[in-house]
């Protein structure tokens, strides 16, 4: 599937949208010299660019500058709102699972592909960490959904999808981000992958600069990879992301985590075993850290296995299957159904 070609003056080269991983180059700035084999979304420059948002003044440390498209900031508020829009019509109740054969063949699905292109104008710089990774956040869920929705056939499991998340990009500014890029480079601070050693990005990338001082273990429970174990699907705002983070960890701990105070039993989401040195050095500290998260009873059960049998090893900790199934939901949703949204 291809978006098509979109053509600019004839002084200029045509550019070609690359939908389902077609090699794509970054044409437009030499910061970025590999070539990936890359499913870039919104692939597309400038100048091809419908600019609807009226000339804005926007004062930058003393100097007046002009410009005709949206600030970072201004984009994400309204990709928040078109996600909005998205989750109240084709996203069911419990904030996991898509129609993505409707949402394919809806306005709202077109609205969010040409919202897309619009990143492609921005810049990160002069945007505040929080802000930063309200838009990251916010984004990634984006691309993971439109990159599932592109798909003609629809597959049983994301891991069915070749690469999916290290190939499913979007063109921000003037470098390409995949979903890796984003959770791992930008929002873990640029740690490495969870079966790799190495950060994530190389020390003279570009993209590192806009990086996570820290990494935030709670941005774990609010990406959704498109698997029905992922947690829910949220919308954020920069406005309220530290409550907001604070809820989507929260539910997803209390509904993933089970406790056997007898056998000192505890059984948690893989999330915590692939990103295990996200949450602590050893096993007691990322469950002191849990314990944060967790409401009655199950906080003073925790405490309590902690102290009765934390320092002597007595803990048993297993990880429970994570269902990497598609979270595909063929059922038409209502436009009614009741939206979860993070304000």
């Amino acid at each position: 599937m291809s978006r098509g070609t979109i053509r600019s003056n004839s002084t200029r080269p045509f550019y070609r949208v690359k939908v389902i991983n077609g090699i794509c180059s970054n044409t437009s700035t030499d910061e970025f010299e590999n070539t990936h084999l890359l499913n870039v979304l919104n692939w597309s420059p400038l100048e091809d660019l419908v600019i609807e948002k009226p000339l804005t003044i926007i004062k930058e440390d003393d100097e007046i500058k002009s410009k005709n498209f949206y600030n970072a900031v201004q984009l994400s508020i309204e990709l928040q709102k078109r996600m909005i829009n998205l989750k109240s019509t084709f996203i069911d109740s419990s904030g996991h699972l898509i129609n993505y054969s409707e949402l394919r063949r809806s306005k709202i699905y077109n609205d969010l592909y040409e919202m897309s292109k619009y990143l492609t104008t921005i810049s990160l710089d002069n945007v505040t960490e929080n802000e930063r990774k309200t838009f990251f956040i916010n984004l990634y869920n984006t691309l993971t959904i439109h990159g599932i929705a592109t798909l003609t056939d629809l597959p049983k499991s994301v891991f069915d999808l070749n690469q999916f998340w290290k190939t499913t990009a979007y063109k921000i500014g003037l470098h390409i981000y995949s979903l890796d890029d984003i959770e791992h480079g930008i929002l873990r601070g640029n740690k490495p992958h969870s079966n790799c050693t190495q950060r994530h990005f190389t020390y003279n990338d570009p993209r590192a600069r806009y990086s996570m001082r820290r990494c935030d273990p709670r941005i774990h429970f609010a990406l959704n990879c498109g698997a029905r174990s992922c947690p829910q699907i949220s919308i954020y705002s920069s406005t309220n992301l530290e409550k907001a983070l604070n809820m989507s960890t929260t539910s997803y701990c209390n509904s993933e985590i089970d406790l056997i105070p007898e056998n000192a039993e505890i059984h948690l989401s893989k999330l915590f075993l692939w990103y295990k040195n996200d949450f602590g050095r050893t096993d007691a500290e990322v469950l002191r850290w849990i314990a944060n998260y967790i409401d009655e009873p199950k906080q003073s059960l925790l405490k309590t296995i902690l102290e009765q049998h934390g320092t002597k090893d007595g803990i048993h900790i297993s990880y429970k299957i994570f269902d990497w199934m598609l979270n595909n939901h063929e059922a038409l949703i209502s436009n009614t159904t009741d939206v979860n949204i993070h304000q």
